[in-house]
């Protein structure tokens, strides 16, 4: 019998597995050498015997290994404001999408098709309408072999113009028609310069997208009234970690396969800028301080980025 000896796919949320990847490709292109010794989350017997903890103490979703020493790393997704109906919209946009373009990307001179889309809340006939003008937009992008733009869209910027619908490579060729949501409502941020260096403010809705970090590190949760999941591994003197991962839109890659009950969409993400990152770890950090030794962003383009070191 083969064993499998991938050792990622012992996380059982593919959202996870994919941030701890990159998380781990990224580490290794500075030079350094990453492994996974377990997963406390999923592995409770284990982690209770190792640290002599009662159950529920060391939950973090991941064991690294970094160079030989041990990282203990959460993983996390910061919420979209107003966004309930967003999950929803995006499951339908997928999942038509994929429908009316299973044959023009067949064309695709390279194997996919990568298209570029708002999530939808008009009516039915509106939808449809936006959905047949997609799929038309790659079927030429297809058919081309060249990227299409929509420069009849209100927010078209001939400047700096991003396709609607192009040729691409995708990550896996088994499902070869790639999804870019774009949030119908970007985020608006503030910042200005201050002794302290650049200072962003993001309004009412920086709360929101912050409280999950929060409650990771602090001492006592609104959920639980106890400490999060990054206090408790500090509090035993592990180093710890925090992936913020911000791929708006992210679906499992196999979404579309066989006959499997789809996944209960994921709820809606903060596209988060690195330096808004950056800003929300330092206020996090200050306000919980000697929790956290490292952070880092995944985003939208799976590229990831250092937004907080302790040391």
């Amino acid at each position: 019998m083969t064993q499998d000896l991938d050792p990622w796919l012992l996380f059982d949320n593919p959202q996870e597995q994919s941030a701890f990847r990159l998380l781990s490709a990224h580490l290794t292109t500075q030079g350094r050498h990453v492994a996974l010794r377990g997963k406390p989350d999923g592995e409770h017997i284990r982690y209770q015997q190792l640290f002599g903890v009662a159950a529920g103490v060391l939950t973090v979703d991941a064991h690294l290994a970094v160079d030989g020493a041990d990282w203990y790393v959460d993983h996390t997704t910061a919420p979209l404001p107003g966004s309930s109906w967003l999950p929803g919209a995006m499951r339908a946009a997928s999942e038509t999408l994929n429908r009316l373009l299973a044959r023009a990307v067949l064309l695709s001179p390279t194997g996919g098709l990568r298209i570029t889309l708002t999530p939808q809340q008009g009516t039915p006939k509106e939808r449809k309408r936006y959905f047949a003008r997609l799929a038309a937009m790659g079927e030429q992008a297809a058919r081309t072999g060249r990227p299409v733009f929509d420069t009849e869209a209100p927010d078209f910027n001939p400047t700096f113009p991003v396709p609607v619908a192009e040729p691409c490579h995708p990550p896996d060729p088994a499902h070869p028609i790639v999804l870019s949501f774009a949030p119908p409502q970007p985020l608006q941020v503030q910042h200005r310069l201050t002794p302290r260096g650049w200072v962003y403010d993001l309004g009412p809705a920086g709360e929101e997208i912050a409280r999950p970090i929060h409650e990771k590190l602090s001492a006592r949760t609104q959920k639980t009234g106890g400490p999060g999941q990054l206090r408790r591994a500090a509090d035993l003197g592990l180093t710890t970690g925090l992936v913020i991962d911000a791929r708006v839109g992210w679906q499992p890659p196999h979404l579309h396969t066989g006959h499997v009950p789809p996944r209960k969409p994921p709820p809606a993400i903060a596209p988060l800028h690195p330096d808004v990152a950056e800003h929300l770890m330092r206020e996090a950090t200050s306000r919980h301080p000697d929790v956290l030794d490292r952070a880092w962003l995944v985003d939208a383009d799976d590229s990831v980025h250092e937004v907080y070191a302790r040391h």
